[in-house]
C-alpha cells in the first residue's frame, strides 16, 4: 500500500469535544465561527511525509467567511531538525486527512523554534471545515523523539479565534504504516491482526476482511495476506487465501513459521459461529500452508475431525460443541512440535476451556493435549522458556492469567493470575525475543496487550526473568486499541500489527521500533549481545 495515500481521520473523542463546545452556543446557527483542535497521538515513522499533528475544525455560519492565517509554534517537539517542513492542508468537509486528490496544500513553511505563520485565503462553507497542521519527518529523525504543536490563533475574516490545545504528541518510531481502514475495497470492516517474519526476512500479515459488519463468524469474512519486503515500510496488495467468491466465512487467522521446513502455516476458523456450533455441525478449524515465504498459499484444508466433533475418533473431544484457535500467532517448540491454543466449548454453557492442539509432523496430523490449561478461559498464546517449560498467557478480565507445562503442553499446572499485566479481557500476544540457549546473553520475552481497564493503550511489555516479572512497558498508542500481534525482524527490531479504534472498528496499523526505544536506552540488541 503506497504511503502517499494513507488516510488519517478525526477521532470520536474530537467530535465529542466539538459537541461539548457547541453546547455553549444555544443557537449554533447564530454563531459566526466556532474553532476547536484535535491532537493526534499515533506514532509516526522516520522519513514519513505528510504526517498530521493537529486537526483544526472550523464551523462557520456564513458562506462568505475566509480563513487567512493559522499562527502556531512547534512547542512539544523534541528537536525541530526532525521535521523538514510544516504544512497547512484543507480537506473541505472531510474529517479525514489525506494527501492527494481532494486535499489542498495551502502553505508550507520551514520549521523554526519560534512563531510560525501559515497563510492562505481559503473560503469557508457555511458548515464544518477541516484544516490540518502537517509535518514532513526527516529521514534522519531520532527514534523516540516527539512531534507536537500548539496553535495560538486561527484568523477567520480578520478575527482571531483560539481554542484549548489538547495534550499529547506523536512519537517518532522506525516505521508506522496503515494497512487497512473501514470501507477499503468495499469491506465495511477489517479486524484480527496476525504477523510473522518469514524465513527470507519478509513480513507476512493476516487480516480478517469483514464485509458486512465487525462481528465474528458466521458472518461473511475473508482472510487476507499482505507481504512487506522492506521491513514494514510498504505492503503488497492483499491476497485472499480463504473466503473468496463464497459467503462462507473464514476468520481468526493464526500464523506460525515451521523452522524445520520453512513453511508458514495459517490456522483459521470457518463455518458456523462458535455459539451455534454443534458436535454434528461444528465450527471448523482449517489449515493453509505457504511454501514460498507467504507468496502463495494452499487451499484451506479441514482438520476439524482430527481435533474434535462427531467425526473425531478422540473419545473425549467427540462430544465437544465448538472450538477455535486463538488468532494472531502460534508456536514451534524446540523439539519441533507445532502448538496452538484453542478455546473449546465443551458443553452447552457459554464457558470456554483452554487446551493445546499440536502437530509433531509439520501439520500433517493434529492432536489435543491430555489436560486443559484453564477452565473458563479464552484466547491464549504460548512461549517456550529457557528450561523448556511452556508458558501460556490467557485472556482474562482484570489481569492476565498464566499457566505452565513441563512436558511440552500435554499436561498443565494450576492457572494463576499475573498481577503485573493488566488485561481488559482482550487478545494479546507473547513472543520470545532472545534466549541464552541461542547464544544471547539475556533471556527476553515480549508481551503485547491493551494495558488498561478497557480496550485502550496497546502496549508492549518485556520480561528478563522468563515471565516472572515485567519491568519494561511502553505504550504504542494510548487511544482506543485492541488485538495485537508481535514479530521480531532479522535486524532485531520489533514489529507490532494491531487494531486502532481512533475513529472506527478498526484501522489496522503496523509499527516497528527498537529495543533501545522500548527500554529508554537501557538495553540494546546485538546478534551476540
Amino acid at each position: 500500500m503506497k504511503k502517499a495515500i494513507i488516510v488519517f481521520i478525526f477521532s470520536a473523542i474530537f467530535l465529542a469535544h466539538l459537541n461539548a463546545q457547541m453546547q455553549n452556543f444555544p443557537d449554533a446557527q447564530k454563531a459566526n465561527t466556532i474553532v476547536s483542535f484535535h491532537q493526534c497521538e499515533l506514532p509516526t515513522g522516520i522519513g514519513d511525509s505528510n504526517q498530521r499533528i493537529l486537526g483544526i475544525k472550523v464551523y462557520s455560519s456564513e458562506n462568505t467567511a475566509t480563513l487567512s492565517q493559522v499562527a502556531m509554534k512547534m512547542t512539544g517537539t523534541t528537536n525541530i531538525s526532525d521535521v523538514m517542513a510544516v504544512k497547512l492542508y484543507f480537506t473541505a468537509d472531510s474529517n479525514r486527512f489525506y494527501s492527494g486528490t481532494g486535499s489542498v496544500l495551502l502553505d508550507s513553511e520551514r520549521p523554526i523554534s519560534g512563531a510560525i505563520s501559515l497563510s492562505c485565503n481559503q473560503a469557508l462553507s457555511a458548515d464544518t471545515n477541516y484544516f490540518w497542521i502537517v509535518y514532513d519527518v526527516s529521514s534522519s529523525a531520532t527514534e523516540g523523539n516527539l512531534l507536537d504543536a500548539v496553535i495560538d490563533s486561527v484568523v477567520v475574516s480578520g478575527k482571531a479565534y483560539t481554542a484549548a490545545n489538547q495534550s499529547g504528541a506523536r512519537t517518532i518510531l522506525l516505521a508506522n504504516t496503515l494497512l487497512f481502514s473501514c470501507n477499503d475495497a468495499g469491506s465495511k470492516h477489517y479486524r484480527i491482526p496476525a504477523i510473522v517474519t518469514a524465513p527470507d526476512g519478509s513480513l507476512i500479515a493476516a487480516t480478517d476482511k469483514r464485509w458486512n459488519n465487525s462481528a465474528d463468524l458466521p458472518n461473511d469474512i475473508d482472510i487476507l495476506i499482505s507481504r512487506s519486503t522492506d521491513m514494514g515500510e510498504t505492503w503488497s496488495a492483499p491476497l485472499t487465501i480463504a473466503g473468496a467468491d463464497t459467503t462462507m466465512g473464514f476468520g481468526d487467522a493464526a500464523l506460525c513459521v515451521d523452522k524445520t521446513t520453512g513453511n508458514i502455516i495459517c490456522l483459521m476458523a470457518s463455518g458456523p459461529g462458535l455459539w451455534t456450533s454443534t458436535a454434528a455441525y461444528p465450527i471448523k478449524i482449517m489449515q493453509s500452508i505457504s511454501t514460498d515465504n507467504g507468496t502463495t498459499w494452499s487451499s484451506p484444508a479441514d482438520i476439524t475431525q482430527m481435533i474434535y466433533g462427531a467425526g473425531c475418533n478422540n473419545g473425549i473431544t467427540t462430544t465437544w460443541l465448538g472450538a477455535f484457535v486463538a488468532s494472531g500467532s502460534f508456536v514451534q517448540f524446540s523439539n519441533g512440535r507445532l502448538a496452538a491454543v484453542i478455546a473449546a466449548r465443551r458443553t452447552s454453557t457459554t464457558s470456554l476451556d483452554n487446551y493445546m492442539i499440536y502437530s509433531d509432523d509439520h501439520g500433517i496430523t493434529w492432536n489435543v493435549s491430555i489436560d486443559r490449561a484453564k477452565a473458563g478461559g479464552d484466547e491464549a498464546k504460548m512461549v517456550e522458556l529457557a528450561d523448556s517449560t511452556i508458558l501460556m498467557s490467557i485472556r482474562n478480565a482484570g489481569y492476565r492469567c498464566f499457566n505452565k507445562s513441563s512436558d511440552y503442553g500435554l499436561n498443565w499446572g494450576v492457572a494463576y493470575v499475573e498481577n503485573e499485566i493488566t488485561d481488559p479481557f482482550c487478545n494479546g500476544d507473547i513472543l520470545r525475543y532472545t534466549c541464552v540457549n541461542n547464544q544471547f546473553s539475556k533471556n527476553r520475552i515480549l508481551h503485547s496487550i491493551p494495558f488498561a481497564a478497557n480496550r485502550t493503550n496497546v502496549s508492549v511489555l518485556m520480561s528478563y526473568d522468563e515471565g516472572n516479572s515485567w519491568p519494561v512497558k511502553k505504550t504504542i498508542y494510548s487511544g482506543p486499541s485492541a488485538y495485537s500481534s508481535l514479530c521480531v525482524l532479522p535486524d532485531g527490531t520489533i514489529g507490532i500489527y494491531y487494531e486502532v479504534g481512533e475513529y472506527e472498528i478498526y484501522q489496522m496499523y503496523f509499527t516497528r521500533f527498537s529495543l533501545d526505544w522500548l527500554t529508554d536506552g537501557a538495553d540494546h540488541f546485538s546478534p551476540l549481545d
